[in-house]
């Protein structure tokens, strides 16, 4: 896969998701970013996902993004890239994800998304144009460039472009207002 965007307009669109989180983040009080089962979209059907389980769920798909530059700019194929377009795989990704951090406090896992959402930013910025459109060094079976292989990773369907966020919370103001109107009942 090629690249669709430019680097820079891969990482603005980054940079809104990441405010919109960071947003969220602070508007919501802890119990509610812990209360299961508020997350209604994008996920799976036998999912009761909190907004700290989305947490990990993004800071999973980042984390890997970062792991994969890492690994293509090393010579490697991250085993990552094929992974996405595997519906088991992928599942296995979603799923991971959230279990592997199951056991962070909130704080924790705050810092973890800040951390992480703050080197994929500067990594990305890091990389010039030319690496964004650079070709592996090692066999892939489809034509791909780096921009390409994140995008694989950060914009697998039916995520707009950069943006996870509005797939699980299309109305950040309509999520909040129902935490709060639930919490009323």
């Amino acid at each position: 896969m090629r690249a669709t965007v430019t680097k820079n307009e891969a990482l603005r669109l980054l940079r809104i998701e990441h405010r919109a989180v960071h947003a969220l983040i602070a508007t919501l009080r802890d119990e509610e970013m812990t209360r299961g089962d508020t997350i209604r979209h994008g996920l799976y059907a036998d999912q009761r996902c909190s907004f700290k389980d989305l947490l990990a769920h993004l800071i999973c798909y980042e984390a890997f993004t970062l792991a994969a530059i890492d690994d293509w700019q090393r010579g490697q194929q991250h085993w990552v890239i094929d992974a996405v377009r595997d519906a088991r795989q992928s599942r296995d990704i979603h799923y991971g994800g959230i279990s592997e951090r199951a056991g962070l406090s909130l704080n924790e896992q705050l810092d973890e998304y800040r951390r992480v959402s703050a080197a994929l930013e500067d990594r990305l910025a890091e990389l010039s144009e030319a690496d964004w459109r650079s070709e592996p060094t090692f066999v892939m079976s489809r034509a791909t460039n780096l921009g390409g292989m994140i995008e694989s990773i950060m914009v697998t369907p039916p995520r707009p472009m950069y943006r996870h966020l509005p797939v699980h919370v299309p109305d950040a103001a309509g999520y909040i207002r129902s935490l709060r109107a639930a919490a009323e009942r």
